[in-house]
């Protein structure tokens, strides 16, 4: 067993070491570019999806508006005309109307929410790109120059070409590390993205039974104020 033990770890060593010499920085930076600018338009394209979900909602809340202040009309023409129960059954429409666009109102406050941290996301991923790409620039300058003196160095002094780099393994893992956290950082951005509407007015039995209790008595309040209306315009 100690032997494939062995034989397993002399693999690693030369797979990494293999892995290191084909490995291109600039290529690495460029990847990592690629990723983040990927997760941007992800982040965009969430932000147009929530915005046009919120739109939609926008024009619900201003039809059960308009619905609601025409029912509040029905009530009234019906006292008017002396049909009760019309005036009784055009307040419950109301009731159910105003219930519906309090609703609403809650999930748009929610979106909105939403919107916002994905803006600021998507403002602090288009810095950190914007960061990366003028690193690259730096780094690709660097790292041109170092193979240039490298290849002189190594004619200078005879070296052989498998000879490795101390200060380019050194460089090559601060790139590395660089797109890790650039790749964590695009992710976080991400986090924002996921159900758009949560159930947060679920009413166990007895919080119903007491809001209807509630509503009722508001609904014989308003008709009463309806019937005195009634009586003092005659």
């Amino acid at each position: 067993m100690k032997i494939f033990k062995r034989m397993k770890k002399v693999f690693e060593a030369k797979m990494s070491k293999f892995v290191d010499e084909v490995e291109d920085p600039e290529e690495l930076l460029d990847i990592s570019l690629q990723e983040m600018k990927e997760h941007l338009q992800q982040v965009q394209n969430s932000l147009l999806e929530l915005t046009t979900i919120k739109k939609g909602l926008e024009k619900d809340l201003e039809y059960v508006k308009d619905k609601a202040e025409l029912a509040q009309e029905q009530a009234q023409t019906a006292v008017d005309i002396e049909k009760e129960e019309l005036a009784r059954a055009a307040l419950e429409k109301k009731a159910d109307l105003n219930e519906k666009k309090s609703t609403l109102k809650t999930e748009i406050e929610k979106i909105e929410n939403k919107i916002e941290v994905i803006k600021s996301n998507k403002r602090t991923l288009a810095e950190q790109i914007k960061k990366l790409e003028t690193k690259k620039e730096e780094l690709t300058f660097i790292n041109k120059s170092a193979d240039a003196q490298l290849e002189v160095k190594e004619i200078i002094t005879g070296a052989s070409s498998d000879i490795t780099d101390l200060n380019e393994q050194i460089k090559r893992a601060e790139e590395k590390i660089e797109k890790k956290e650039a790749k964590l950082s695009a992710i976080d951005e991400l986090v924002a993205d996921g159900e758009l509407v949560n159930d947060l007015n679920a009413k166990d039995d007895i919080d119903k039974s007491l809001n209807q209790i509630q509503r009722d008595s508001k609904i014989e309040e308003e008709l009463a104020n309806l019937r005195s209306k009634k009586t003092g315009d005659v």
